[in-house]
């Protein structure tokens, strides 16, 4: 009852243009960085825009025995892009007694790409029996190409002590090594639970396993939920289901809003098949510039077809330094040559 009072009481100091006060009787009741509260804490500070003052209030209440509001700070400089500072927010709510193994794992691991000190507080998280551990771990070991049974391993545990939440990301390991009839019922048991990150991991799966229909709603529906990472996906689908129109607006902003350098290639090749040559040559470039490897000999191949073949070697050298593979370098000396499939 006096958490919900405390809320109630944010709430009208909020509606009253006391952002500040609001936010101090927020970090009263804030548990966890995955509650309610903690959302609300999120679109406070959005809103608001001061995060310097947001930062002050949630470090006074932190000193002031509030250890939780330590989690909170953290969570802000991560936000922030301010790791280091957001690391050390947390090793003081651990201090104060805050389990935070898993959030100092995530943020050495995510933030600071610091994947060898990450596993030794995951390991400690498992030792410690944390009910999330399993399925944190295991979506962490999934990361890395040479452990993935291991996460696999770890994910089927999590799944066993009825978490949810490494069901899908079961699917997602599944669906990467290609395995998409056995991941199919682990992303559906993730989603029929209300994880509705999955949809666009599941509409790829459907898709590949050439069920049209259901990939399409699904990746619908994640797109204009604005799910991360589902405008890829969709455009495989549109392009593949006849719509490469269409499909360009989803590579771009797979681009431009989720970093996914492989839709630049994709890109190229439908304004290629369009022949909208400027486009094409341009994002040809831009895919090269991200250093997609596959690039070089399909802007190789592209400029043989196009009859400039002068061009071609100017790719050899950044081809070269990107460390392109012997047989990728040797397609293209013979593009450059003229003597390759297509040359001029």
């Amino acid at each position: 009852m006096a958490e919900i009072n405390l809320v109630s009481q944010a709430e009208q100091r909020l509606a009253a243009g006391d952002p500040a006060a609001a936010l101090s009787l927020y970090l009263q009741v804030w548990n966890r960085p995955d509650d309610e509260v903690a959302d609300r804490i999120d679109d406070l500070v959005l809103a608001w825009g001061d995060t310097g003052t947001a930062l002050e209030i949630m470090e006074t209440a932190a000193t002031g025995g509030n250890a939780g509001a330590y989690e909170a700070m953290s969570a802000l400089l991560v936000e922030l892009d301010r790791p280091e500072e957001a690391l050390t927010a947390l090793r003081k709510a651990a201090d104060r007694g805050r389990d935070v193994t898993l959030r100092i794992a995530s943020v050495l691991a995510d933030e600071l790409g610091d994947r060898e000190r990450a596993e030794t507080y995951y390991r400690q998280a498992l030792t410690d029996d944390d009910p999330q551990a399993l399925n944190d771990y295991g979506a962490f070991l999934s990361e890395d190409d040479d452990r993935l049974d291991e996460a696999a391993d770890l994910l089927r545990r999590a799944i066993r002590q009825g978490d949810d939440m490494a069901a899908g990301n079961l699917g997602r390991l599944l669906v990467d090594e290609e395995k998409y009839e056995e991941a199919l019922p682990w992303l559906r048991q993730a989603l029929a639970n209300g994880y509705r990150s999955v949809l666009p991991v599941l509409g790829e799966a459907e898709h590949a396993l050439g069920d049209t229909e259901a990939a399409g709603a699904h990746l619908r529906e994640a797109v204009a939920e604005r799910i991360p990472e589902s405008h890829f996906p969709y455009a495989l689908y549109l392009a593949d289901t006849g719509s490469p129109r269409e499909a360009i607006a989803h590579y771009e902003a797979a681009a431009e809003e989720d970093g996914e350098i492989n839709a630049y290639l994709n890109l190229a090749l439908l304004h290629e098949e369009l022949e909208q040559w400027e486009a094409a040559d341009r994002r040809y470039r831009d895919a090269m510039e991200h250093r997609d490897e596959v690039a070089f000999v399909s802007y190789a191949q592209y400029l043989a077809d196009r009859g400039r073949s002068g061009e071609i070697a100017a790719l050899l050298a950044p081809a070269a330094e990107l460390g392109l593979d012997a047989e990728d370098m040797a397609e293209l000396r013979e593009l450059a040559a003229g003597s390759g499939p297509g040359g001029r």
